[in-house]
Parts: structure tokens; sequence; C-alpha cells
């Protein structure tokens, strides 16, 4: 449950209440308590550590940050692979695209990820607070190996840009489930891509085609998208060439694990 904003800052204003007076004093019918002393050190430089007085601080608890931090340690579980109802019902909201759990990584918008279900049924606040807290954070990528780099969605990914192609056609490839980079090789260990007469049988398998969202697609147009796309995924995201030892890869197109998640 979301503590209300009130409630975070009748709490600070309670702990500067102990800090700043000489005799605090609190009343039990009010929220917070007004501190009419002098404060010797500004609010935002509290929580600087003193080291060796090299530093201006008292070592104070950035609420603020701590609240975010235990809500983002909760989306950390979400993400584990432990099993637990909330995190199936929290997938009615997170994992409603292609990349699964791992959206909430994504460069996908929070509004997004936790707009009502159907109209009327919100996601509680808490977690709509951690999303937000979530992407507040700087992710940096520091170093990746090529399963790594075979592992990066294609699409909505916070650290490469996607393909310039139309959104349609985005759309078509991730209905036909590619959405990370190991879904445009032919084998497991990213080395070649699938070709167009490949392509062309894999699409002729769906009996919608060439029909997507009611709309016509143009199918040279469709096919000539995925050489822009598999050209961008060489040039941007797997740029170098196989390791040579044996590692976990990612899923290959088709299968049910769509995404995995690395964190070298």
């Amino acid at each position: 449950m979301a503590a209300p904003g009130w409630f975070h800052q009748a709490l600070q204003a309670d702990v500067y209440q102990l800090l700043w007076e000489r005799e605090p004093t609190f009343e039990a019918e009010h929220f917070g308590t007004d501190s009419n002393s002098y404060k010797w050190i500004k609010n935002h430089t509290a929580p600087i550590t003193p080291k060796g007085g090299a530093s201006l601080g008292i070592g104070l608890l950035d609420w603020n940050s701590n609240v975010k931090a235990m809500q983002v340690k909760w989306l950390l579980k979400y993400l584990d692979a432990s099993v637990s109802t909330w995190k199936f019902i929290l997938d009615c909201w997170f994992a409603r695209s292609s990349l699964g759990r791992a959206a909430i990584l994504s460069s996908i918008q929070a509004k997004v990820l936790t707009k009502s279900m159907r109209g009327n049924i919100a996601l509680p606040p808490f977690w709509s607070q951690a999303l937000n807290a979530l992407h507040e954070l700087p992710l940096v990528q520091t170093s990746l190996s090529r399963d790594g780099a075979l592992s990066q969605p294609i699409w909505d990914n916070r650290h490469y840009p996607p393909p310039k192609i139309p959104p349609r056609l985005r759309d078509r490839w991730e209905s036909l489930q590619v959405t990370v980079v190991h879904n445009t090789f032919s084998d497991r260990e990213g080395t070649r891509h699938f070709t167009r007469e490949e392509n062309q049988s894999y699409i002729d398998t769906d009996s919608d085609h060439p029909y997507f969202q009611n709309k016509k697609i143009n199918n040279e147009r469709f096919l000539a998208s995925w050489d822009e796309m598999t050209h961008h995924c060489d040039t941007t995201m797997a740029t170098f060439p196989p390791t040579k030892t044996k590692k976990p890869t990612p899923p290959v197109r088709g299968d049910p694990e769509l995404i995995q998640i690395t964190t070298d």
C-alpha cells in the first residue's frame, strides 16, 4: 500500500522537529510539527554523510529516496525467478507487451504499462509509483557479451534506438514473434539471418497475411523492412563476432519465452 503524500510530509516535519528544536514538542491532533528554530544545515545537504570533516552533512536519511528504493526493490522481486500469485496479477499490467515482465526495464512509458484494464480496473498506486521510481534510475550498460547482445529487445530498448521502419510493420513483426535480436537469426549462435525466402515461408503460415489490423500490407515492402531491421541489429546491437565458448543463448523465433533478462 502506498502511503499518501501528507504522511511523508508529516513524518519529515516531525524529524526536523527532533533535529533542530532544543525541546521538541508534538501535538497529537496535528499531522506533522512546524519548527521555527534555525536550521544550520539545509535540508538538501543534511543527508550527506560527513567524512573527516570534508563534507557538510549529518547523514540524515533521505526519506523520499528511501521510499523509492523500497518500491523499486519490490519490482526486482517481481523480476526474479520465484513464483507467486501477486506476480501473475501484476502481469495483467506490466506483461501486456511482447517483452513480458521485462517491459518494466524497457523504454515503454509508465503510463502505458499502468493504464487501467477495460477502463475500470486500476493498478494500485504503490506499483505506479514504483515504476516511476525505476524509470528515474539511469540504467547504465557497462559491458555486454554477444549472448547478452543477442538477448536485447529490438523494440522499446532503453539503450538502443529501434529500426526505422513504419509502426504498423513493426507491430506486424512483433505479432510474428520477432522481438529480440536473436529472433532474426536462423541459428542459435547468431551467425546467419533468416533469408527472404525463409521469411516468406514463415509468413505464409499465417492465414491472415497480408492483412493486419484490418488493413492490407504491401508484402514486398514488408520483406524489405526485414533487411533494414537486420542491418540495424548488426550495426547497432550485435556488432562483434560470436564467442567460441558455449553459453546459454536466447530463444529462437517461435519459442514461448521471447525475452531473456541479462545482467552482464
